[in-house]
């Protein structure tokens, strides 16, 4: 039974629908259970039961001829839901059985135009009507209409969802004549393209009056034009196609404050605005820019001599193509035909710099490089583009001979070409077929949801449709026409392009790449500048250059341990760049190539800072970076130079860890003597750091430990405000580093400054095992060297009054603490600065031996780790301290290649992950021979330690 149980008032309809379900045993199609059910409920009380019958076998009759889905069903429901009137509505059905036609065809076929009339029932009204559904669109009329409906509105948001609704309202007529195949491909892409034409031309007046008005303008005599490329030019617009459009005026003038340059271009973004922004009730077309002469880095308009001038100097062969589909939408008409009229010689010269036949190849090539997908039917080979491509080869080289072809329509181009017989018979039926039946089903795809696809579905619901709406029995018999006219268009782009050596053979095919899809994107754009909106942005001399390193690319990522991250960072500094060309052409050189590429690959750090400052690009263009002696004299450095430079030349191998370490410490310094200096004079003082910077081991992520010491606090007590000042500006001129003066006395609770007097009452009395140590790694870095030598007495006297047994127990219960309460890892991490094993063990035995040793002490305080391992190594066991020296420079370069390769301020060593295999492949090992080495060093380290301190 269908229902258990049912409403009394509703009783008729499914004793009816019992007996419909008997007579629609004998049919092929009928409704879902659930579907029934919830029309019953919707027709309750609208319809007898004879009615009720009727009209769900008249639904059912007509929804037999489509792929009528569950999702159809929904969509049926939705748009009878939304009836004002059912009654009249359901009645009318039995009336007119071509109301049913074209409600199941709409709810069929398409969740859009569904959409359209769910939120705008009324419209349904005007589509039963035949004579208005069989009208074609007449531009004048249009425009009129157009102009007409947002007159009667005062509010701009007014006017703006008159303009989205008034487009929906004409897709929903153009698409369903479309569906129901009363218009022909041709005649559905003509009227698509009027209507946004129309569309387009009015809104840009409006913004451009808008503008006027805001700037109080009267009289502007200047005139412009704007005008449609691409689809829209050529007449054969798509449902869910961008607009490609370019803008120029006929002379920069003055008025008033404003310049015309500026009027137009504030109209040309509000325009933009209007027509992009997404609102409930959608948008109104998808408006491009970016086919203009020198695209996005131009200004949005130019003069028209500036445009002229452009393209008799420096006009390409792949503008000559897109200006083939050139297009008047709005503005002054003569200023078009002036245009116009200037361009054809360019686009249909005599003859051509290049062999054009050559440079179309190998657009088409690059656009099938980096397209995999073998269902995409704008880009797979024999799909649309190489019909599009042949068409317009043939147009270029004959259309100055032959005026006739120069039509920016593809069916009209094969006609003209076929009559012409440039395109024998069978090829031109073969191309219109193939293009007819590739820009249906694009159609199709784009007026199910409104969205811009191109990619056949494999299966499901979608293909089903897709095949009922052309007219095939089965999905088989739909991809073997497919493929036919796969095989038979590339034979004829072939013939007439020949074949080309860069289509047979992808350089980066065997690469592997962890995520396919992004490299090729990544590809993409670093051939051509084609980003995920498919606009093309370089020049052919770029692309050029570029294709000339490709090989050498190939062949590094090809032993790349991180392929993906090394195209990343080298698309991130081609985005960057205003100059693609100058990138390319620098890197021309075989040598220096493969040093970027390394950069690239370990050196995400060094690549940031070149995307982000400009000074920093044009130091790395220059080579400057890379000179053996930069580092002697750091006065004309800047952080991000210095981050750069000692990043660039540790990656490729001129300078070692302690260099680094040497670079940034006398970088700082510097910067910390120059925001001192001036206070020299005014009272004694001495400024000195610690910890890693005091020891001259820092690296990218180390903070910068200071303390200050004057005579007499007494007698300046203005010297807290003044080194607060200094703090805040070495934290802007620092400002990757942690600056802090917590190691002072009392930590950050306590004054910033410390006289000696109190410092010396302070360590007798309250100093803390912990703060010897730290005061240990202490190094004056500016001020008055006798202070500084006084103070380093007192810390020495305090260590030598200790009791050395009890130094060794602080210390090492400190050690077994910070192992303790540190960062947990897990088996697959290693903390390089905390963890049993790594830096913190060398630190602390280092400390636990010094601090217990007086000669010692003396001996290496304030000195690098370095230097106090050699001391050691002198003084207690060569063979250990050496090795332990070894091992510390291999830990340090290790944490300093994780900082500079993964742009990270992480002491964290992966030990099984990609990154692994990545930080091993920087120091030439294998991941398996990295975790044995980086093992025997840890087991030495901690080897040591115990002997040392137990």
């Amino acid at each position: 039974m269908f229902l258990l149980t049912v409403k009394i008032g509703m009783e008729y309809y499914y004793l009816c629908f019992s007996n419909h379900r008997q007579n629609m045993k004998r049919k092929k199609f009928r409704f879902s259970e659930e579907f029934t059910k919830r029309f019953i409920e919707l027709a309750e009380g609208s319809l007898s039961s004879e009615e009720f019958e009727l009209v769900l076998s008249l639904l059912e009759e007509e929804a037999s001829k489509y792929y009528f889905s569950p999702s159809s069903e929904v969509n049926l429901i939705r748009a009878l839901n939304a009836i004002y009137d059912k009654r009249s509505f359901l009645s009318e059905l039995l009336v007119y059985p071509h109301h049913s036609e074209i409600l199941i065809t709409i709810t069929a076929s398409s969740n859009y135009l569904t959409d359209i009339i769910v939120r705008n029932p009324e419209y349904l009204y005007q589509i039963f009507d035949q004579k208005y559904l069989e009208r074609l669109l007449d531009e004048d009329n249009l425009k009129s209409e157009l102009i007409s409906g947002i007159g009667r509105y005062s509010t701009v948001n007014a006017k703006l969802n008159y303009i989205r609704q008034f487009k929906k309202r004409y897709i929903l007529k153009i698409g369903l004549t479309d569906l129901l195949g009363i218009r022909n491909l041709e005649e559905i892409t003509y009227q698509l393209s009027t209507l946004a034409k129309v569309v387009n031309s009015v809104l840009f007046d409006f913004c451009y009056s808008e503008i006027l008005k805001k700037h109080d303008l009267q009289e502007v005599d200047n005139k412009y034009c704007l005008c449609a490329l691409g689809k829209l030019g050529g007449n054969e617009l798509n449902y869910s196609s961008d607009v490609d459009m370019l803008l120029f005026y006929d002379e920069n003038r003055s008025y008033g404050n404003k310049e015309y340059h500026e009027i137009l271009s504030e109209a040309a973004l509000l325009y933009i605005k209007y027509s992009t922004e997404i609102t409930e009730r959608g948008y109104i077309y998808r408006v491009d820019f970016r086919l203009r002469p020198d695209g996005k880095y131009s200004p949005l308009c130019k003069s028209y001599a500036d445009y002229t001038r452009y393209y008799e100097a420096r006009g390409e062969d792949w503008e000559r193509q897109m200006l083939i589909k050139l297009d008047f939408v709005s503005g002054d008409r003569k200023l078009y035909k002036k245009f116009y009229d200037f361009l054809q010689p360019y686009i249909f010269p005599s003859s051509f710099a290049k062999p054009l036949k050559a440079q179309i190849k190998k657009m088409k090539a690059n656009i099938e490089l980096h397209n995999k997908s073998e269902k995409n039917i704008k880009l797979f080979a024999g799909g649309i583009r190489d019909i599009e491509f042949t068409v317009q080869a043939l147009q270029l080289i004959n259309g100055g001979k032959i005026k006739e072809l120069r039509t920016g329509n593809t069916l009209k181009a094969i006609k003209i070409l076929s009559s012409h017989n440039l395109l024998n018979e069978r090829e031109s039926e073969l191309l219109k077929n193939a293009y007819i039946t590739y820009r249906k089903i694009e159609h199709f795809l784009q007026l199910m949801n409104d969205t811009q696809t191109h990619l056949i579905p494999e299966e499901g619901e979608m293909l089903y449709k897709l095949c009922k709406y052309l007219g095939f029995k089965s999905p088989t018999e739909f991809n073997e026409k497919l493929e036919r006219y796969r095989k038979e268009v590339r034979k004829i782009y072939n013939d007439i392009l020949g074949e080309s050596d860069e289509e047979s053979s992808d350089l980066f095919g065997d690469i592997k790449f962890a995520d396919v899809n992004r490299a090729e994107k990544n590809l993409k754009y670093l051939r051509s500048g084609i980003g995920y909106l498919e606009q093309k942005q370089f020049d052919s001399r770029t692309i050029e250059i570029f294709s000339g390193l490709e090989k050498e690319l190939a062949s590094y990522l090809q032993k790349s341990a991180a392929p993906d991250i090394t195209l990343e960072n080298f698309v991130k500094i081609i985005r960057a760049t205003k100059f693609p060309s100058i990138w390319y052409t620098q890197l021309s050189g075989a040598d220096f190539f493969k040093d970027f590429l390394r950069i690239c690959e370990f050196a995400s750090k060094a690549v940031d800072v070149i995307v982000i400052d400009k000074l920093a690009e044009e130091s790395f263009l220059s080579g400057e970076v890379f000179l053996k002696n930069l580092f002697d004299d750091l006065s004309n450095f800047n952080l991000n130079k210095i981050v750069l430079s000692a990043s660039l030349q540790y990656i490729l191998g001129f300078i070692d860890v302690n260099r680094v370490s040497e670079i940034l410490c006398k970088f700082i310094d510097s910067v910390i003597r120059e925001e001192c200096e001036v206070y020299k004079d005014e009272f004694p003082f001495f400024i000195a750091g610690l910890g890693s910077y005091g020891t001259i081991k820092m690296h990218f992520a180390s903070d910068i430990d200071l303390i200050v010491v004057t005579d007499d606090i007494t007698k300046h007590p203005e010297i807290h405000s003044v080194f607060q000042k200094v703090l805040g500006k070495l934290k802007d001129k620092l400002p990757m580093f942690e600056i802090d003066f917590r190691l002072r006395p009392e930590g950050k609770s306590s004054p910033l400054v410390w006289d000696i007097s109190n410092y010396k009452q302070y360590l007798k009395t309250r100093a803390r095992t912990w703060e010897l140590q730290a005061l240990w790694k202490t190094r004056m870095i500016t001020g008055v060297p006798e202070l500084f030598e006084n103070f380093r007495k007192e810390v020495a006297l305090n260590v030598y009054e200790s009791d050395a047994g009890n130094l060794k127990k602080d210390i090492l219960e400190m050690y077994y603490k910070i192992q303790k309460d540190g960062i947990l890892t897990t088996g697959d991490t290693f903390n390089i600065k905390k963890q049993r094993g790594g830096l913190l063990t060398i630190d602390f035995l280092t400390q636990f031996i010094a601090l217990t040793n007086a000669q010692i002490f003396e001996s290496t305080f304030g000195k690098p780790t370095v230097y106090t391992l050699e001391f050691l190594a002198k003084e207690i066991d060569k063979n250990d301290f050496e090795t332990l020296g070894e091992n510390y420079k291999k830990l340090k370069e290790i944490e300093l290649a994780i900082q500079i390769i993964f742009n990270s301020k992480s002491t964290i060593v992966p030990l099984a992950s990609e990154k692994k295999n990545l930080l091993a492949a920087f120091f030439d090992r294998s991941p398996e021979e990295f975790m044995r080495e980086f093992n025997a060093i840890v087991k030495f380290n901690n080897r040591m330690f115990e002997k040392y301190t137990s």
